[in-house]
């Protein structure tokens, strides 16, 4: 199965330079609110990074955004593309030409708030479903009526109805394969690196 935040952790880190170690949290999250599948990542990055030498280096441009943006989606493809080569998976040559005609879009930014607003924000993605009980508005013996935000008409409440075959498809869609990880930790941020290690940066870091 093919690892869709290990190769965005190396384009992270492969931007830090030789020998330098990055950090990630990711959260894949897969549908829409009308339970579309919808497959995209949120991510917490640090701003900066830990050297050669393990101290910690933040982020040179002042807190706007990590590494340019455009330059990742391009290294984060690749990267992808290559690993895609060589898995077991039987793909044709006029997938790989797909996907290298589109633009595949790696967005980031400063956080909206706190580093702790932010965690909490994305916590909420952790454990929760497609769809939770307070949007389902109406079931009857043909049909399953829920709320949604269309935010092509700027987060507008809207309704949809669906029939029960329907709405189980599109459920469906959402539940992860067995053994598959949902949230992962990378780098500086990952079970391998010692708790002790993150202390001493942030007590070096405000020296």
């Amino acid at each position: 199965m093919i690892s869709y935040s290990e190769q965005l952790g190396e384009t992270v880190e492969s931007f830090t330079g030789n020998g330098n170690k990055a950090g990630m949290i990711s959260i894949l999250h897969t549908w829409g609110q009308n339970l579309s599948l919808h497959p995209h990542i949120h991510c917490i990055i640090p701003g900066g990074f830990v050297n050669q030498d393990g101290k910690w280096k933040p982020s040179k441009s002042e807190g706007k955004f990590l590494f340019p943006v455009k330059a990742m989606s391009k290294v984060y493809r690749a990267k992808y593309v290559a690993l895609l080569r060589t898995s077991d998976m039987e793909v044709e040559q006029s997938t790989y030409d797909t996907l290298f005609k589109k633009e595949w879009v790696v967005y980031a930014k400063r956080p909206f708030g706190s580093p702790k607003s932010v965690v909490e924000y994305l916590g909420r993605y952790t454990h929760k479903i497609a769809i939770s009980n307070h949007r389902i508005l109406a079931i009857d013996d043909q049909t399953v009526t829920i709320s949604y935000k269309d935010y092509r008409s700027k987060g507008q409440k809207k309704t949809m109805t669906l029939s029960h075959e329907e709405f189980v498809r599109r459920f469906a869609l959402h539940i992860l394969p067995k053994r598959f990880v949902g949230l992962r930790h990378y780098g500086i941020l990952s079970s391998t690196w010692k708790r002790s290690k993150l202390t001493d940066l942030q007590s070096n870091s405000k020296e």
